[in-house]
């Protein structure tokens, strides 16, 4: 692929999920590498990667909006792609995610095939010098072109979940939790997420911000339209134009503070061509960032190496809390818990702060959104 076309960062504007406005802003947001068929050829087995965190309504702006997969899938299929549609949720059924989702419709609607991320490969190329041999979704291997489907939402660890952070659902199932335990800090953890990325090795990343989710993301937060649409060859560098228009510095989301450790291309605005709108036509003005762990004491971490004020800064991240008031008590966050530190009680569970890695899983798979942070 051309060196600028594989740094081009397309951002489109996209007023609503009506299907002929999406399919019409992607036509434009492929423009740059003269349509969709510079990514995908006749006969190729593409899978379409959303984000499906949980069993949520497409209107809560949890997962990735399923008319925005429709379009897409129709697309790959006019290009003679054979159409694949896989997530691995956190928690939830994959059946009932899918479903409540929309996206066993979407898959029924484009004769697409929905397939469940269940077994593990152990192929040698996932080897990598920092976290060893990944064990990802065996689906993958049998794909040509992965096209990761992100949604633009904030997160308490990443600061900003969008294309790179979408690939970590290529891990199979509760792996996912149980690796929160392995790396509970925002920096360790991000580190992870970008080797995961490089694993999967998306050939292209398409960020769904036509409705975004801003404050508490990724799934209690507060949806906000804000009408666009963005594509790149590199996640990276769409995930740090996507951090631009939100108001986001580098240091603020770890995933491309560990992009740039590694001296990836693509977290330097210097080395991205941006097509379609400009930065400024794209801004999102007063966008709320929420109290992400990465956030503004992740950035003062990052500039000041005194281990004093490292430290201090890490017993500033917020504990979780459950609100009385929201809790219905349906026992999920004991059961999901990667560190096993939320007992069932009443009338709420009790979570044992001393024990607590602040992954902050619990907030983000409780269905009530009763988890706080304090």
């Amino acid at each position: 692929m051309d060196k600028n076309l594989a740094n081009t960062v397309s951002i489109n504007r996209c007023n609503s999920y009506h299907l002929q406005t999406v399919t019409e802003s992607l036509k434009e947001l492929f423009k740059p590498w003269n349509g969709i068929g510079y990514f995908v050829k006749p006969g190729q087995k593409v899978l379409l990667k959303p984000n499906l965190l949980a069993a949520a309504r497409p209107e809560e702006a949890v997962t990735t909006h399923p008319i925005v997969i429709k379009a897409l899938a129709m697309m790959v299929r006019e290009a003679k792609g054979i159409v694949y549609i896989a997530d691995s949720p956190g928690t939830d059924d994959p059946d009932l995610v899918y479903q409540k989702t929309g996206m066993q419709e979407v898959a029924g609607e484009t004769k697409s095939t929905l397939i469940r991320f269940d077994h593990n490969t152990n192929k040698d190329y996932y080897i990598n010098s920092d976290h060893g041999n990944f064990k990802l979704a065996s689906t993958l291997d049998q794909m040509d072109l992965i096209i990761n489907v992100a949604k633009l939402k904030t997160h308490p660890l990443t600061g900003l979940t969008a294309a790179v952070k979408n690939t970590y659902g290529c891990i199979v199932g509760r792996k996912k939790a149980l690796l929160h335990v392995e790396h509970p800090l925002p920096k360790s953890f991000s580190r992870l997420v970008l080797d995961v990325y490089l694993a999967v090795k998306p050939g292209l990343s398409i960020i769904d911000a036509v409705v975004s989710m801003e404050g508490v993301g990724p799934r209690s937060g507060n949806p906000r339209h804000t009408g666009l649409l963005l594509a790149s060859p590199n996640a990276i560098a769409v995930d740090r134009i996507a951090a631009e228009i939100t108001g986001f510095y580098t240091e603020e989301v770890p995933t491309l503070t560990a992009a740039k450790e590694k001296g990836l291309t693509g977290t330097d605005l210097k080395e991205i061509t941006i097509k379609g709108l400009s930065l400024n036509e794209s801004k999102i003005k007063n966008f709320n960032k929420g109290l992400a762990a990465g956030g503004n004491i992740g950035r003062l971490v990052a500039n000041f190496p005194l281990a004093r004020f490292r430290g201090w800064a890490r017993n500033r991240r917020p504990y979780p809390e459950i609100d009385e008031n929201k809790c219905i008590n349906c026992g999920k966050c004991v059961k999901d818990c990667p560190a096993q530190i939320i007992i069932a009680g009443q009338p709420i569970p009790d979570i044992e702060l001393s024990s607590c890695i602040r992954c902050y899983c619990c907030r983000e798979f409780c269905p009530e959104g009763a988890i706080i942070l304090k």
